[in-house]
């Protein structure tokens, strides 16, 4: 009974955070569409760089609180719920603390990155701007941690759909009411806002549901291994913020804008479908808190399975309508971005499987074995794209964007095989036969969506969705008769509905 409860609730918050990382990157990815049909492909290059090196001061900001918080509030909440303020005090002074030299940081540097390093005068005030968007970003995140820990992800899902609607509305008011010369602005003004109403709004609901956080202790924490644990998240936050923004930086400073824009639209559409395939971390951070070693593995390995299922033929259909995807969302000024799409597509499968990783060694307090992995990736990550802009920069600028993507999808590859090492000698065995089926029925649904395509000489709206349902439609009858879908799996279907 308790084996079955605790799937059934795993099972109940994946669903609620599949729901929420739905609605986040599908309202993410429409955002980011009308951003960058607002912009267009100059304009959105410079809303990239700023927002690149914003996010990587507001994860410097973070330096790991936000998944210490997680993990140190679901521990009380299992076994001495008086300590939770203890906690939340601690963590919420050390926050504070970070927010605050970040985002003056951010302020200081604004004048010398716009003028000296990008050479865009036009960059100084949404730099400006920015930082005060890494503040009121930084308690948003700190603050719907504790939905998680409460295993109360459908206010996730509450605070997603607000959020989405009010990020969607205010470009269309941008385009009415504000002067083109003033958009950049207008979008980092909005996101402030936006991010400010959040936080109240997760403030409100939080007091509601667990008033004991806000409620003075005098409960004694070992302040000492939270710093630890911190710590170690420390170097992975720094290294995957520079990991994850380098590559737009360094572009924007070889190459002209519109060519950071084409990057960041390959790489949203990529981030976009890891997001609405995928699970926020934070779900099994808590759940893996609060299981055993033999129940972590065997989770674990179900969650790989699964998203194996969805992963494989994501890539597959990415690769052969990528181009059609792009036309599509971003429009034709778009087109040169199919090209590092082609390469980061690939990143789908570390991406998604790392992210469980993460998790799976915080909840041990183990951060370490990702935080040393990802220090030495995210170096080599630079030279990478380094090497491979200037090289392939000798061939086309979008050559030099394709690099960028190459050094990315080296890097993460690299990155993924020294993480399964890394689990191996931690004695954790980790199953990757499962995605064999999925490969051998993606394999067969490619053929046959190359073969309708060849039959399509203009892929409109209709004979998209026409394709998209074809091939969902062939991949899974294939899956079944090879049997790479099984009973359990329909059982957990219907926990899903049932809920």
């Amino acid at each position: 009974m308790k084996k079955e409860s605790f799937k059934s609730k795993i099972v109940k918050n994946s669903f609620w955070g599949f729901l929420s990382g739905s609605i986040n990157r599908v309202g993410s990815l429409i955002f980011t569409i009308f951003i960058a049909r607002l912009l267009m492909p100059e304009g959105y290059g410079l809303y990239s760089i700023v927002i690149s090196v914003v996010m990587i001061l507001h994860i410097f900001a973070d330096l790991g609180i936000n998944a210490a918080f997680v993990k140190y509030s679901s521990s009380a909440l299992n076994n001495n719920k008086k300590k939770l303020s203890a906690y939340y005090r601690y963590l919420l002074k050390l926050k504070f603390t970070f927010v605050i030299i970040f985002s003056g940081l951010a302020l200081i540097l604004a004048y010398p990155l716009a003028f000296w390093f990008f050479k865009d005068a036009s960059l100084f005030f949404p730099f400006i701007i920015g930082a005060f968007y890494i503040f009121a970003l930084s308690f948003e995140g700190f603050y719907l941690q504790m939905f998680y820990s409460l295993e109360r992800v459908k206010y996730v899902g509450l605070k997603e759909i607000l959020n989405q609607i009010l990020k969607i509305s205010f470009p269309i008011i941008l385009m009415l009411f504000v002067a083109s010369s003033y958009h950049l602005m207008g979008v980092f003004i909005s996101l402030t806002l936006i991010s400010i109403i959040m936080v109240l709004f997760i403030i409100c609901y939080l007091k509601r549901l667990i008033p004991i956080m806000f409620e003075k202790s005098d409960e004694q924490i070992d302040k000492r291994r939270i710093r630890r644990f911190v710590g170690y998240l420390t170097i992975a936050s720094i290294s995957n913020a520079f990991f994850v923004y380098i590559d737009s930086i360094m572009l924007g400073f070889f190459l002209k804008p519109e060519f950071v824009g084409y990057y960041k639209a390959a790489y949203s559409l990529v981030m976009g479908l890891i997001g609405f395939i995928g699970f926020p971390n934070a779900i099994f951070l808590a759940a893996f808190t609060k299981s055993n070693k033999e129940r972590k593995e065997r989770t674990f390995n179900q969650i790989i399975r699964y998203l194996s299922i969805l992963i494989i033929p994501s890539i597959a259909g990415l690769l052969i309508l990528g181009k059609f995807f792009i036309k599509f969302f971003f429009g034709e000024s778009y087109l040169p971005a199919t090209l590092p799409l082609n390469f980061l597509a690939l990143l789908i499968l570390p991406v998604m499987i790392i992210g469980i990783f993460v998790p799976l060694f915080s909840s041990e307090e183990k951060p370490e074995i990702f935080s040393k992995i990802i220090l030495f990736i995210t170096i080599l990550n630079i030279f990478l794209n380094i090497i491979f802009i200037k090289l392939f920069l000798v061939i086309s600028e979008i050559w030099a964007v394709a690099g960028a993507a190459i050094a990315t999808l080296i890097s993460w590859g690299i990155y993924f095989i020294a993480i399964l090492i890394a689990s191996k000698k931690d004695g954790f065995k980790v199953r990757l036969d499962c995605i064999t089926k999925p490969v051998i029925a993606s394999v067969i649904m490619a053929g046959v969506l190359l073969g309708v395509l060849r039959l399509i000489k203009d892929v409109n709206l209709f004979w998209g969705i026409i394709s998209i349902l074809l091939g969902c439609l062939v991949y899974f009858a294939v899956m079944i008769l090879i049997k790479g879908l099984r009973k359990e799996d329909i059982d957990l279907l219907k926990i899903i509905v049932h809920r």
